[in-house]
């Protein structure tokens, strides 16, 4: 762990603390280069297996990722108050699952959602950062 300030701290979360974070977290961002270019997009998703499952219509850009693609998701959590956080960066690959879409929870967006996307996650990273005292503007 360094310290930012002498009050603060900022520290690299090993893997196996990136995935448990992610696991008590339900919305993060997939990021991927799309065939429309660079996408990052908000997601509901959930962790079984190892894997991280959302959602999507097969009309909704999201719906590329059925073909193996590279993605990044980003998952964080901030406290503005007190002007502390982590945000965790999970590297892999995604692709249709088979898995029936009634076994994962409803996304937020409207209307019907039964493509199920999985991401193979390669790798975790990740930052947690504290500033030391409430937030000042």
């Amino acid at each position: 762990m360094s310290s930012v300030e002498d009050e603060g701290t900022f520290e690299r979360l090993d893997p196996a603390e990136c995935e448990h974070l992610v696991r008590g977290v339900s919305v993060g961002r997939v990021a991927w280069l799309s065939r429309r270019g660079l996408q990052v997009l908000p997601v509901r998703y959930t962790v079984a297996d190892g894997k991280i499952y959302f959602r999507t219509s097969s009309e909704s850009i999201l719906a590329e990722l059925t073909t193996l693609s590279e993605v990044a998701v980003q998952i964080d959590d901030i406290d503005t108050d007190t002007a502390s956080g982590w945000s965790v960066l999970v590297q892999g690959e995604a692709r249709v699952s088979s898995t029936p879409p009634g076994m994962f929870p409803e996304p937020w967006a409207p209307g019907p959602r039964n493509v199920v996307v999985e991401i193979i996650p390669r790798s975790y990273s990740g930052r947690a950062v504290s500033a030391g005292g409430p937030a000042t503007s």
